[in-house]
């Protein structure tokens, strides 16, 4: 048997003291941080009454690459330089 739908202000009172507006509601349901996904009936959001938050993951960060040597003289002359404006070939 399908769970029940819910007001997603109805859910959160349920899940959460005090309650996020329902503002931040509609923005968890759009990008699907409440799961599984509530469902737009008219101009309101409806979410299972088991329905569960699912928090965003942390961003990978990556660390960018320092190039310190390279077989080629012009790189080493550029990076040397502090430079990275193009060069005309002569």
């Amino acid at each position: 048997m399908a769970s029940k739908q819910i007001p997603l202000a109805d859910w959160a009172e349920r899940h959460f003291d005090p309650p996020p507006p329902i503002r931040t509601l509609r923005t968890w349901a759009r990008e699907g941080r409440i799961q599984p996904q509530p469902t737009l009936v008219g101009r309101e959001y409806r979410a299972r009454e088991d329905a569960v938050y699912v928090p965003p993951r942390g961003r990978v960060r990556i660390q960018p690459i320092t190039v310190l040597q390279s077989e080629d003289p012009v790189v080493n002359e550029i990076l040397a330089s502090g430079k990275t404006e193009k060069r005309r070939q002569a």
